[in-house]
């Protein structure tokens, strides 16, 4: 649970940093995206002595080497998607949508997952979902335009990855996927935009490093969570993210809480404490 809980920060600081780096230094995405995945692969390498492993009497496994490339296609596709909503959405429109991918995501590994089926979690992380939902979209609204429908398209193949990555896990640990995952994307990214990776100011580049080290927390301790807890599990933990963000914004930047939020956190709580719990 802590480590979903701290993956949660992970992503709320991997996303700062990377609309700082797109929007504020305009980097382009062709050139941000593979120094970002060179970086995520070098950080989690650090860890692989420690924390590395890989079933090899599945190597040649059809079924396993058929989930890594699906994997590998959809974290290529999403990953561009991903970052060119960043760049050009607002960010409170860009979060809006991506708010929706706990909802698909559980959607997903009910049909796909059936040793995750469960009828109380899944009512959970439903009711978890459309709290977070319903006291977001009271706030904003999003406008469907060209680079909305590609911030979609990006947190439904994103809510699809994670159904792989949880069955590649059963040959994989957490720390050997997403290294192997970085290190092929950053080298796919490579060949593909060819990028001159160091013409960028030195605070881009900073914030980039940094983006990388709240990817590596978000990623790896996401992955520990599919392993030890489960996708649906998971992912209802990790709808706890946008509060924790929201909270922490209201204390520091003094910003108005509204009853309404704090109702909704507090339904979201009571989901996991009854999951993880009950």
């Amino acid at each position: 649970m802590i480590e979903s809980i701290v993956a949660s920060i992970g992503y709320a600081g991997g996303i700062i940093a990377d609309k700082l780096v797109l929007s504020r230094y305009k980097v382009p995405v062709m050139r941000f995206i593979p120094l970002l995945f060179v970086w995520l692969a070098i950080i989690t390498a650090i860890f692989l002595p420690k924390y590395g492993g890989f079933d090899y009497g599945h190597i040649a496994d059809l079924k396993y080497i058929g989930l890594f490339v699906l994997m590998i296609a959809l974290a290529l596709t999403w990953n561009i998607y991903f970052y060119r909503g960043i760049q050009k959405e607002e960010i409170h429109e860009f979060e809006l949508i991506m708010l929706l991918s706990p909802l698909v995501t559980v959607l997903l590994a009910e049909i796909f997952l059936p040793q995750e089926r469960s009828l109380t979690t899944f009512i959970a992380a439903m009711v978890a979902s459309g709290a977070l939902i319903v006291t977001r979209f009271r706030h904003h609204h999003v406008k469907i335009g060209k680079v909305a429908w590609m911030t979609i398209g990006a947190m439904v193949l994103m809510s699809g990855e994670s159904i792989v990555i949880k069955q590649l896990l059963d040959v994989f640990s957490p720390v050997t996927l997403y290294f192997v995952r970085t290190a092929v994307l950053a080298f796919a990214f490579i060949i593909m935009y060819k990028p001159k990776l160091m013409v960028m100011k030195k605070e881009a580049y900073a914030l980039t490093i940094i983006s990388a080290i709240f990817g590596v927390m978000q990623m790896v301790l996401k992955f520990y969570g599919f392993k030890e807890l489960g996708v649906v599990e998971t992912t209802l933990i990790l709808v706890l993210g946008p509060f924790l963000v929201y909270f922490f914004s209201a204390y520091y930047f003094k910003e108005k809480l509204f009853k309404r939020d704090i109702f909704a956190a507090l339904i979201v709580v009571a989901c996991v404490l009854y999951v993880t719990f009950g």
